[in-house]
């Protein structure tokens, strides 16, 4: 009865347009859609940054019940960086796990220190959807490049061997833009992060407004019942929501201000 039922099922699906190789992801999928329910939502992380003491603040995120018990021990900055790294191997084991094509679980680590091996190993795929996202990310690492080489004064040489292929926009394009005025090009994206940068050299902005919009391009992908997108943007989504507890303890472990800290509060997937 069962396999009359998957039968039926995979027919109907192939018969709406869907490929073999989307419906490889069902289980994945259905387990990730499990998974973003204990994502943290922004209204938790609040109350993290209003927390008055690092204890008040770690038993917000233990009651949350999206991770264990022993966040509670966390007393240092030792501490902290021993449960983060924790948490993200057991983010790369589940990760493993959830893509069944493991070329896209190499492009997943890859796009933390090797852009270029990423690409190309997303761009082999057949989802339209990772394919624009990789575009868009390499677009935003190039302009993220430009800015950090213009405010050190390096030169157009540098530019060039640091600038990435495979964008929607040219690296000559980049090139020809070294010393001028940066209009256009994801200027809503990057506006308030140039600003910030050219008042104080502060490149805090200009990181969370990218990743902001990483997040906002991922969102789709919450609502797509096949396909390794689900995945890819689950594990993006985790690996954001690692980084915003890491920021967000280390200042009360450190005694900073709240105010100073919210403002690189980034987007939350949940």
């Amino acid at each position: 009865m069962v396999f009359v039922f998957c039968h039926y099922f995979v027919i109907c699906a192939l018969g709406f347009g869907f490929k073999m190789q989307d419906l490889r992801y069902i289980y994945s999928v259905a387990r990730v859609r499990v998974l973003e329910t204990h994502l943290l939502k922004k209204a938790i992380f609040l109350n993290i940054l209003d927390a008055r003491t690092l204890d008040a603040a770690l038993r917000i995120i233990a009651e949350t019940g999206s991770y264990s018990l022993d966040i509670l021990n966390i007393k240092d900055t030792q501490g902290l960086e021993t449960f983060i790294n924790t948490e993200r191997q057991k983010l790369e084991r589940l990760a493993l796990e959830l893509f069944v094509d493991h070329s896209l679980f190499e492009a997943y680590l890859y796009l933390k220190n090797n852009l270029g091996k990423s690409y190309a190993l997303i761009m082999q795929t057949n989802s339209d959807f990772l394919k624009d996202f990789m575009r868009k990310f390499i677009d935003l690492y190039n302009l993220k490049t430009i800015l950090r080489i213009r405010y050190r004064k390096d030169s157009s040489e540098s530019l060039k061997a640091n600038l990435l292929e495979g964008g929607y926009i040219a690296k000559i394009e980049f090139v020809n833009l070294f010393g001028k005025v940066l209009n256009g090009f994801y200027r809503q994206v990057i506006q308030d992060g140039i600003r910030q940068i050219e008042k104080d050299g502060n490149f805090s902005i200009l990181e969370r407004d990218i990743d902001d919009y990483l997040t906002h391009l991922l969102q789709p992908a919450k609502y797509m019942s096949f396909g390794p997108e689900a995945v890819f943007g689950y594990c993006l989504a985790k690996e954001n929501e690692l980084k915003r507890l890491r920021l967000l303890l280390l200042a009360k472990i450190n005694n900073i201000a709240p105010a100073l800290i919210q403002e690189r509060l980034t987007l939350s997937y949940a």
